[in-house]
């Protein structure tokens, strides 16, 4: 395997792990905001003060009220038991914005709501109504019974209760919320790029492996320079001398028949 291959499929296994890795922190993610546990801003109290801190300078939703209890209507009337045996005066609230939907209404006193909307009309009451029911806390034995400070901005909200309630400021809630919903996206979005990433470089990298050779010595013939090459002698060829005596033809030839 040659060192390109090589590298392809490490790249390719760091990116799957780092997937792997950021889906289980978007998986974390989700967890933690499933178990959030959002304290109260004021606990088993008939009286208290919230400072709205309205960072934007355009108002905040405000602050929710609840009791202990559960849903029932025992007397069968339309209204949950818990909004019935309850009064609460806001005392004090700082300046609204007017131009948010219904705060002229509300004008930063307490208002009954449990589900805003439930059916469809706008409404923000405590009618028995199946889908009028805020269970968020109601594994903890509280339910949700109105707001106040609607659309408020920065100031002190003040309140008197005719029976203990637990306040939360639900703006912080909301933001902390929000910063957990980016987290739960970035680390399904990243994951999902990284996994991928990873999968193709690992495809790649194995298709690289199959079909290049890695390592092998591939055997080169040597050429000498042409004026390094060996010159073979030629052989010389001698001229061959033949010793032959010119005729006499002064002397008849001797002997006879």
């Amino acid at each position: 395997m040659n060192t390109a291959t090589k590298v392809v499929l490490v790249l390719g296994a760091i990116f799957l792990i780092g997937g792997i890795a950021m889906f289980a922190v978007g998986v974390g993610s989700v967890s933690n905001l499933e178990e959030a546990d959002f304290p109260f801003d004021i606990e088993n109290q008939t009286s208290g003060t919230i400072m709205i801190d309205d960072k934007d300078g355009l108002g905040d939703i405000g602050i929710t009220f609840w009791v202990e209890g559960t849903y029932e209507d025992s007397d069968n009337n339309g209204i949950w038991d818990v909004c019935e045996n309850i009064q609460i005066t806001i005392t004090d609230v700082p300046e609204i914005n007017k131009e948010w939907d219904y705060a002229e209404n509300y004008d930063g006193d307490f208002y009954f709501e449990v589900v805003h909307n439930h059916s469809g009309g706008g409404e923000s009451d405590c009618s028995d109504d199946a889908q009028n029911k805020e269970l968020g806390r109601s594994a903890d034995g509280f339910v949700k019974i109105g707001r106040a400070c609607y659309a408020c901005y920065a100031g002190n909200v003040s309140f008197e209760s005719s029976q203990p309630v637990w306040v939360t400021y639900d703006d912080p809630i909301i933001e902390e919320i929000m910063d957990e919903v980016v987290g739960i996206f970035a680390g399904f979005g990243l994951g999902f790029i990284g996994t991928c990433c990873g999968v193709i470089f690992l495809i790649i990298g194995l298709i690289m492996a199959l079909t290049m050779k890695g390592g092998g010595q591939q055997q080169m013939m040597y050429m000498p320079p042409a004026d390094n090459m060996m010159i073979a002698q030629q052989p010389t060829v001698q001229p061959t001398t033949t010793h032959m005596s010119q005729p006499d033809f002064g002397q008849p030839p001797q002997g006879g028949l």
